[in-house]
């Protein structure tokens, strides 16, 4: 019997890379960040153990599984012999049980150099739970704020191309974090693996300022974090961004129109904002869509729901800047915080 480790002492590996070999869906639901996924049964033949076992046949669950997997092991020795040549490979499963500890004690026992995650997902988890305030904690940050379409995200993807500390919390929920922000996005993470990747991403970053836009309590159906809502809220790094109407109009439109499947979400959630601005509203702004005005849309819906449900209330601004050219912005900001 081979020994597992912590993820504590499997994070302090050079080159660690860890394999997730639960089904294709447990691994697509949520995961460590930068892992891989090489199942050892795939999605149809988990739910048809599990049913069986849960049903108290544990010794036909059993046989069922080795039959399955049996006829990937050569396929996965590969895969982990390849992997293993410049990595250090970590399997895990669930909570560090039947898969990956079957799996794990027969490629040691063939010779591969590789660990085992004790506890398994489950325990990963409980390290994020009991560390991720207190890494929130750990940094400082800059809060910038704006209303819709100044350009927040462009100037954070750029101090993001300058190697400074960015936090984008739209881009880890994979949302622009209002009503129509799931607009030509694919779904959003689950809460786990929000968590997961936020704990990821500030593990990664250095001592220097943590750049990150000013988000409500809500990303789509994602929780932010009250802990880090209240350090970017409190911090006395906060920044301002202003724009023209027209210039918003042309970012807005450009942004959530570059996909063309946007059009059916965008068109859902002015349905959905009837109860805001009210069914006539709705039924003309649709109207302007499907006609291509989108000008008059996203006008309407800056000044009319927007601006008023969106708000950025009066604050003493550390830095205030008029957003008229987003490169020029951000080398202001980065200027700025160099002091």
């Amino acid at each position: 019997m081979f020994v597992a480790n912590t993820y504590e002492e499997l994070i302090n590996m050079e080159n660690i890379i860890f394999v997730d070999v639960r089904s294709e869906y447990e691994f697509q639901k949520e995961t460590i960040p930068g892992s891989i996924n090489i199942p050892i049964l795939n999605n149809e033949e988990r739910v048809e153990i599990s049913t069986i076992y849960d049903a108290g046949d544990h010794e036909t669950a059993k046989k069922l599984a080795i039959r399955y997997a049996s006829v990937k092991l050569e396929d996965i020795y590969v895969k982990l012999l390849d992997l293993s040549e410049n990595r250090n490979v970590c399997l895990f499963c669930y909570r560090g049980s039947m898969r990956s500890t079957v799996l794990f004690n027969i490629m040691k026992s063939m010779g591969l150099d590789i660990y085992r995650l004790k506890g398994g997902y489950k325990a990963y988890r409980k390290h994020v739970i009991e560390n991720l305030d207190k890494l929130i904690n750990s940094h400082e940050y800059v809060n910038i704020k704006g209303y819709t379409g100044v350009g927040k995200t462009e100037i954070l993807n750029i101090l993001q191309n300058s190697r400074k500390n960015v936090l984008n919390l739209e881009q880890l929920a994979n949302h622009r974090g209002s009503i129509l922000g799931n607009a030509g996005l694919k779904n959003q993470p689950s809460q786990k693996m929000f968590e997961s990747l936020l704990f990821d991403k500030l593990k990664s970053f250095d001592n220097s300022p943590v750049f990150v836009e000013c988000e409500s309590s809500k990303i789509g159906r994602i929780n932010v974090p009250k802990s880090l809502r209240q350090k970017y809220n409190g911090s006395h790094h906060q920044v301002m961004i202003n724009s023209s109407l027209q210039d918003r109009i042309d970012r807005i439109k450009t942004d959530y129109l570059k996909n063309p499947h946007a059009l059916e979400d965008i068109k859902k959630g002015i349905n959905h904002l009837s109860k805001y601005i009210g069914n006539n509203n709705s039924s003309i702004l649709i109207d302007k869509l499907e006609n291509e005005d989108y000008d008059y849309v996203i006008e309407s819906l800056i000044t009319k729901y927007y601006d008023i449900n969106y708000a950025v209330k009066a604050k003493d601004f550390e830095l205030e800047i008029n957003n008229e050219n987003s490169e020029k912005c951000a080398e202001e900001i980065m200027k700025f915080y160099a002091k």
